[in-house]
């Protein structure tokens, strides 16, 4: 059975399969612009379906209840998120990619159960609102290790530089007392580094495959957990300098915080279809 946690090797093993098929000689004007050109930059729309569940420890830890936001506050569904990209291929063997995108909402809902938010209580039958946000920039080193004349296998370094909030507002009780209408928020900020490998293949001059694959499981900093970045896609050139994209990507990331006042717990999964447009010079 499949699951988020081996899926660093399935897809590292997806790479390897392919790199092992022979290659044909070509040109080099016969190959897509993502093996040829130094740089390119990229704008799109993400189509993601979400699950993002938050915990928040009071004074004391452990006491707090997970809250699924994307079911009861209607956070779940397919919104479009804008994504941005931008890559440097320099020297030889190596290049350097950035990625920045965000993913939140926020609604009302009438809670079936009472939910622990830090040391206040919001009892079930309220009405409450609440929401979450969370923004990514990714920077990624890489060095090629192998390649042919149409395709390219490398691995690299990087970091997922991540701020969190999340909200609740409604009636809520500490220790049995009322404590009137309260907004309670959480965020955290901060970097969380990976590893990575990257696999190009250029399947036609106008079509090229693309694969990558951001983990790590660790405990750093304030952070502990795993964290998965992934992508499969195909890109069509449609000049020499401008082409579409269409991918299928995967993110998740589950983590305990430990960063005052937020000691809790992130498990934030995203995935689905990712459409581009791409300049290459």
């Amino acid at each position: 059975m499949v699951t988020t946690r081996n899926m660093p090797t399935i897809m590292l093993l997806c790479c390897l399969l392919v790199i092992t098929k022979p290659a044909t000689a070509q040109e080099q004007a016969d190959l897509h612009p993502y093996l040829t050109k130094r740089f390119y930059a990229g704008v799109g729309i993400f189509f993601p379906d979400r699950k993002v569940e938050l915990r928040v420890d009071g004074s004391q830890p452990g006491i707090g209840s997970g809250i699924d936001f994307s079911s009861k506050f209607r956070t779940g569904g397919s919104e479009e998120e804008a994504n941005f990209e931008l890559g440097w291929r320099f020297g030889k063997k190596w290049m350097v990619r950035g990625q920045y995108f965000d993913v939140g909402g926020y609604s009302g809902a009438v809670l079936d159960e009472d939910v622990s938010w830090g040391d206040y209580t919001f009892n079930a039958g309220t009405n409450v609102s609440g929401g979450s946000k969370m923004s990514v920039t990714r920077v990624f080193f890489g060095r090629r290790l192998r390649s042919t004349n149409i395709s390219e296998f490398g691995i690299g370094f990087g970091l997922h530089l991540l701020e969190i909030d999340a909200f609740i507002r409604g009636q809520a009780f500490i220790n049995g007392q009322d404590a009137g209408v309260r907004l309670e928020s959480v965020g955290t900020q901060g970097p969380l580094p990976n590893v990575g490998a990257w696999y190009l293949r250029s399947l036609s001059p106008r079509l090229a495959l693309s694969l990558r694959l951001d983990w790590l499981s660790a405990s750093i900093d304030k952070y502990d957990g795993q964290i998965i970045n992934a992508g499969a896609g195909l890109a069509y050139a449609l000049t020499e300098h401008f082409g579409l994209g269409l991918s299928y990507n995967f993110f998740e990331l589950d983590v305990g915080v430990d960063d005052p006042p937020w000691r809790g717990r992130v498990d934030h999964r995203f995935r689905g279809a990712h459409v581009s447009i791409t300049a290459f010079w």
